[in-house]
C-alpha cells in the first residue's frame, strides 16, 4: 500500500470517528464549560498563524490540501465543512479533535503549542480575525472560546474605513491616490485597469488594511490624477509613476497588485525594482498584448468618449447588461467614481481621451523574466488573455510563479467572484510571509 493510500484511509477511519466524538460532544448536555468570548474577539496573533502555517503544511497539508479543503474522504477545514464541524463547539473542541487524531499516520506526536499553532491557521484561514495576544495551549482557557461564524452585531454594524484622498506629483503629473492607512504596515499598491480608477478596489481594500499599508492609484489620465500633455500612456510611462510615488513615500517591500493593464505595471516594476518588491499580483493579464485586443480596447474608447451617455443611471444599466457576474454595488461605484458630466450634459468616464495612444502591442517579458519576488497569475476562465502558451512560458522562466484560474470568470475575477479571489489573495500572501 502506497503512503497516500495509508494517509487516505488512516484519515477516512480518523474522520469517522471524529464526526462520530463531535456529535456525542455537542449533544452531551451540561459538558461544556460556559464560554465569555468568540473567535471573532481576535483570540491569536498574525505570527502565531504564520508558524502555524509552516507547521500545517510539514504535517497536514499532504491529507488536507495546502489550501485546507480536503478531497474526496478527507474533510475541508474552511467555509461551509469548517462550520458544520465545529459551528457553536468551541476551539478546544477543535484543538483537542487535531491533538489526538492528526496526524493520521502519528496523532498527538506534537507539542500543545506546535497543534495550538495550527488551531490559529485555521481560524485565520476561515477569515477570523487576529488580535495582539497568542491563542494559549491551556485546554480549560480554550473551551472558553465559542466557535461561531455569525459575526457579533456590534462588529458587524460597525461602518467600514474610508480612504483619505492624497497627492503625490511625479514626472509633472499629480497623481491621485486612496489611502487606506495603517502607516508602518507592509505597503499593498493596487493598479487598475484601462478606463477603470482607484475607486475600483473599494469593495476588497478594506479587506487588507489590517495587515498592509494600502494604497489604490488613479494611474495618470484616469480620475483624479493629471492627463500626460503629450499623450504618453505606455505601460513604461505608468511604471515612472509608481516609481516617483515610491521614491516620495519611501515605500519598501511593496506588495504591488495590478488588474489588466495595471498588472502589466504591476510586473514591469517588479522586475525592474526586485529589492523594493515583496510580491506581485496579477489579475487575468500577462507579458504580452496583440494586436487584436490592442485595436479593439482602442476602438471602443473613442466612440464612448464621443458618444456618452445620458445619464448616471444609463451608464450603470449598461455597465449591469454587459457584466452579469458582478454585483450591482461593485457596477455602481465604479459608474459614480468614474464618470463625470460633460459641459453639454452627457456623462462620459473620467479618464484622458489620449489613454488609448498607449494600448498599443505590447511584449513586457525582458521585464518580467527579471522578476525575483513570488508572483501570482490569477485568470478568468472566461478570459482568453493569458493563453495556455503563455502560462507554459511563464512556469518555465519564473521558478516562483503561481497561476490559478478561476472557472467561469472574466477579465475581472476580483469584481465578479471577491469572496473566492480573496481567499487565494489571502493564502498567497501567508506562503509569501512564512518563506521569509
Amino acid at each position: 500500500m502506497t503512503r497516500n493510500m495509508r494517509c487516505i484511509l488512516n484519515i477516512a477511519l480518523a474522520c469517522a470517528a471524529w464526526l462520530a466524538s463531535l456529535a456525542l460532544a455537542m449533544n452531551a448536555s451540561g459538558r461544556q464549560l460556559s464560554s465569555s468570548r468568540t473567535v471573532w474577539d481576535g483570540v491569536y496573533t498574525e505570527e502565531q498563524a504564520t508558524r502555524g502555517q509552516t507547521q500545517y503544511m510539514q504535517t497536514c497539508a499532504a491529507c488536507h490540501g495546502k489550501d485546507l479543503r480536503g478531497g474526496s474522504v478527507v474533510p475541508s477545514l474552511v467555509e461551509e465543512s469548517f462550520s458544520f464541524l465545529f459551528g457553536d463547539a468551541s476551539v478546544g473542541e477543535l484543538f483537542s479533535r487535531i491533538q489526538r487524531l492528526m496526524p493520521s499516520d502519528r496523532p498527538n506526536s506534537l507539542s500543545s503549542q506546535s497543534y495550538c499553532d495550527i488551531v490559529a491557521f485555521i481560524l485565520q484561514s476561515n477569515k477570523f480575525p487576529s488580535g495582539a495576544k497568542e491563542l494559549d495551549a491551556d485546554l480549560e482557557t480554550l473551551r472558553r472560546i465559542t466557535v461561531t461564524t455569525k459575526q457579533p452585531e456590534a462588529q458587524a454594524a460597525q461602518p467600514q474605513a474610508q480612504p483619505m484622498d492624497r497627492f503625490v506629483t511625479v514626472n509633472g503629473l499629480r497623481i491621485h491616490y486612496l489611502d487606506w492607512g495603517a502607516d508602518g504596515k507592509p505597503s499593498l499598491i493596487m493598479l487598475h485597469g484601462i478606463g477603470r480608477v482607484a475607486h475600483t478596489f473599494d469593495h476588497i481594500a478594506t479587506h487588507f488594511n489590517k495587515n498592509y499599508h494600502v494604497m489604490a492609484v488613479d494611474m495618470r489620465g484616469h480620475g483624479e490624477s493629471g492627463w500626460d500633455p503629450q499623450g504618453a500612456y505606455l505601460v513604461e510611462d505608468y511604471v515612472k509613476d509608481i516609481e516617483g510615488l515610491a521614491q516620495q513615500l519611501q515605500l519598501r517591500n511593496i506588495v504591488i497588485w495590478g488588474n489588466s493593464t495595471g498588472g502589466r505595471v504591476a510586473q514591469v516594476f517588479a522586475g525592474l525594482h526586485p529589492d523594493l518588491t515583496a510580491a506581485v499580483i496579477s489579475e487575468d493579464v500577462g507579458p504580452e498584448r496583440p494586436r487584436e485586443i490592442a485595436d479593439g480596447v482602442t476602438s471602443r474608447i473613442k466612440q464612448e468618449d464621443e458618444k456618452g451617455w445620458a445619464s448616471e443611471d444609463e451608464l450603470f444599466a449598461q455597465l449591469k447588461a454587459g457584466n452579469s457576474r458582478t454585483s450591482e454595488d461593485v457596477l455602481r461605484a465604479y459608474a459614480h467614481h468614474g464618470s463625470k458630466q460633460r459641459p453639454d450634459g452627457r456623462i462620459i468616464w473620467k479618464r484622458d481621451p489620449n489613454i488609448g495612444n498607449g494600448f498599443v502591442p505590447t511584449e513586457l517579458w525582458r521585464f518580467v523574466s527579471q522578476i525575483k519576488s513570488p508572483i501570482i497569475y490569477i485568470l478568468g476562465g472566461r478570459s482568453t488573455i493569458v493563453p495556455a502558451e503563455t502560462q507554459q512560458v511563464l512556469k518555465k522562466t519564473l521558478s516562483q510563479v503561481q497561476i490559478v484560474t478561476m472557472p467561469g470568470l472574466g477579465h475581472y475575477p476580483s469584481e465578479e467572484n471577491p469572496t473566492d479571489f480573496l481567499a487565494i489573495i489571502d493564502r498567497f500572501l501567508a506562503e509569501t510571509s512564512a518563506a521569509k
